[in-house]
C-alpha cells in the first residue's frame, strides 16, 4: 500500500472515528425505536383507582413509546371472581395481548400459606392458562402491590405476621413471588418500590387517607414500576403527570431501581 492510499483511507475512518468518541464523550445512549405493547389488565381498585392503565399510557407516550390498554377491574375483586367473571374471561380472549397483569385483592397476599395454596395460588394458576390459552406469546404479569399504611388490622388478630406494614409487605412480596415462580410469569415489584419510597422519602405520601388506596403519587409510582418491568428500560426523564417534577422523577429512580437493582434480602 502506498502512502497516498493510505492517507486516502485515513480520511474516511477519521470522521467517524471522532463521531464516535465525541458521543461517547457526551454521554448520549443509543436511541430505540419507540415500542408498541398491548396490555390488559385484570385487577380491582388499585388498578382503577387514579387510572392506573391511563398513567401507564401517558407515561410510556412522554418517552416515546406506545401502549393500548384495556382492563377488568371490580372493587375487592380477587383471582377466584376473575376466573368466573364473563368480562374478565372475555377480555382475555379479545386480542393477542404482550402482557396480562394480574392483581389479586390487596389483603389475600398476606393471609397464611395454607390459605394462600387453597385461595390464592389455583386461581392464579388457572388464570395463567387461560391467558396463554388465548395468547400463546403473552406473559402473564403478577402486580406485586403495596401493605398497608399501618398492617392490615382487620386481620392482625388471626394472622400475627400482617400487624405492622413491613411484616404484612414481607408476607405480599412472598406470596407473589411463589406466584411468579410457579407460573413462570413476569413480576412487578411495585410494593418492593413503595418500600424504597417510605424509607428514603418518608415525606412523599403514597396513600390516601385510608392507608390503603395508592395518591396520585402512588399510582405514579406503580406506573413506573410497569413501565420498566414491561419495556425493559427506566422511565427516567418521563412527564411528572401533574405531579411536582423532582417528586416525580424520585420516583422514576425508585421504580428502576426496584426492577434492575432490586434489593437483596
Amino acid at each position: 500500500m502506498t502512502i497516498c492510499d493510505l492517507l486516502r483511507r485515513l480520511r474516511l475512518i477519521l470522521p467517524a472515528a471522532l463521531w464516535v468518541v465525541a458521543s461517547a464523550w457526551s454521554g448520549e445512549a443509543p436511541t430505540t425505536r419507540p415500542a408498541s405493547l398491548q396490555v390488559l389488565f385484570l385487577g380491582n381498585s388499585y388498578t382503577y383507582v387514579n387510572d392506573l392503565p391511563g398513567k401507564l399510557i401517558a407515561l410510556a407516550r412522554s418517552l416515546g413509546d406506545t401502549v393500548t390498554t384495556d382492563a377488568s377491574a371490580k372493587g375487592g375483586y380477587r383471582f377466584m371472581n376473575h376466573t368466573k367473571d364473563t368480562e374478565s374471561l372475555a377480555k382475555i380472549k379479545a386480542r393477542p395481548w404482550d402482557f396480562v397483569v394480574l392483581q389479586e385483592q390487596s389483603q389475600c397476599p398476606g393471609f397464611d400459606d395454607w390459605q394462600i395454596e387453597r385461595e390464592v395460588a389455583p386461581y392464579a394458576v388457572q388464570l395463567d392458562e387461560l391467558i396463554h390459552a388465548a395468547s400463546p406469546r403473552a406473559q402473564t404479569v403478577f402486580f406485586a402491590a403495596w401493605g398497608r399504611k399501618n398492617g392490615d388490622q382487620d386481620n392482625c388478630k388471626s394472622i400475627p405476621g400482617v400487624c405492622t406494614y413491613e411484616s404484612q409487605q414481607q408476607r405480599i412480596t412472598k406470596t407473589y413471588e411463589l406466584l411468579a415462580a410457579r407460573t413462570s410469569a413476569l413480576l412487578a415489584p411495585i410494593g418492593a418500590a413503595w418500600s424504597r419510597i417510605r424509607q428514603s422519602h418518608p415525606e412523599i405520601e403514597l396513600y390516601q387517607p385510608d392507608g390503603s388506596h395508592p395518591s396520585e403519587a402512588g399510582t405514579y409510582l406503580a406506573a413506573c414500576v410497569f413501565y420498566a418491568a414491561l419495556f425493559r428500560k427506566g422511565a427516567l426523564g418521563a412527564s411528572p403527570l401533574g405531579l411536582d417534577p423532582a417528586v416525580a422523577r424520585i420516583l422514576q429512580r425508585a421504580a428502576q431501581e426496584s426492577v434492575f437493582s432490586p434489593a437483596r434480602r
